[in-house]
Parts: structure tokens; sequence; C-alpha cells
């Protein structure tokens, strides 16, 4: 696998990843219809923007831009005044150089496969350092979210970010051997 197959309809019949994982435990026949092409999930302003910060750490602003016209002003090539919060929180983070020692540096996208459970897996990992796992979560707070049936649970329980660590601890360590603590930057 590689950046340019990544998400591809193939690569994603062939591997599991997390986030089919947790689509599947959502709805089955949706998380299907969407490995079929039969059904697209729907982007939100809040995964847009998550995802262009995202981009902009990753050095990949100019590749996100292309792929996602929509977000731009046609004429200044600025991000529309919905979207312009993204560079707000850029700016802040970029001053926190906790953030920036975690969320920068290392290599960034590292694409790994392997199996868990017998299943085939897929990972890509936003920046791997030598010493730690770190994927850049952008959040609007850190407060409990309450899951029908289980109740007010950790927002990184509630998303299944605990999942996707275990995920990629496990992963990274079939090839490599060694098992690194995962980071949520």
């Amino acid at each position: 696998l590689n950046e340019q197959n990544y998400f591809s309809k193939e690569a994603n019949e062939e591997y599991m990843s997390v986030s089919q994982y947790k689509a599947f435990k959502k709805c089955e026949a949706a998380a299907l219809a969407e490995i079929k092409g039969e059904y697209e999930r729907p982007k939100t302003d809040a995964l847009l923007i998550g995802s262009f910060v995202d981009s902009y750490f990753g050095g990949t602003e100019a590749q996100f831009a292309l792929e996602h016209p929509d977000l731009f002003n046609s004429r200044t090539g600025e991000l529309k005044a919905s979207y312009r919060r993204a560079y707000d929180v850029i700016q802040r983070l970029k001053k926190d150089p906790i953030f920036m020692e975690y969320a920068t540096g290392g290599k960034e996208q590292v694409i790994m496969t392997g199996e868990i459970s017998g299943v085939p897996f897929k990972i890509a990992i936003d920046n791997l350092h030598p010493d730690k796992i770190v994927d850049r979560k952008i959040m609007k707070d850190f407060e409990d979210i309450y899951v029908p049936e289980q109740g007010r649970l950790p927002w990184f329980e509630a998303w299944g970010y605990d999942t996707q660590g275990a995920a990629y601890r496990e992963i990274y360590r079939q090839n490599t051997g060694k098992l690194l603590p995962f980071i949520l930057a």
C-alpha cells in the first residue's frame, strides 16, 4: 500500500482499518455499502477542518486544497469564512512547544499492514517518531461524551481512539518487533 492507493476501493476491500472497524460496530450494512462504493459517509465541517489542520502539519496542505476546492474562495484562494477557524487552530498549535514536539518531526503518514485476529489490517500513522506513535486530533473540547447504552465516556474512548491506539501499536509491533506508546496530540 502507498499514499496513492491507501483509500482505494481495492485496499478497503482487502484490508480492515480502524475507521472501517468502528463503522462496522455502528452499522454493518452501512459499513459494507461504503466498502462496495454504494455509500459515501458525509463529510462534516468538523472533519474537514480537522483534515485541513492535519494536512498543514503533515506537509500536504497543497494536495488537500486540490482535493477539496469547495473549501476555498475561487477568487482569492483563501479558506471560506466557515473554515477560517482552521487557521486560528494552526496558529495556536504552532505556539505550543509540547504539541509541536509530538505532532511534527517524525516520519509522516507511515503506512503499514498486518493482521489482527486473522483479519488483514492497514494503518497510516500520522507522525512516527523512533520512540512513539503520534496521531493528531483536532477536538472541539475534551469533555466526556454520552454514548447510548454505555453512559458518559472519556472523549478518547467515545471516539474509539483507544481502539485505534491498540491497533496501531499491534501492527507496528508486527512490522518492527517493537512496541511503542501511542500518543494523541
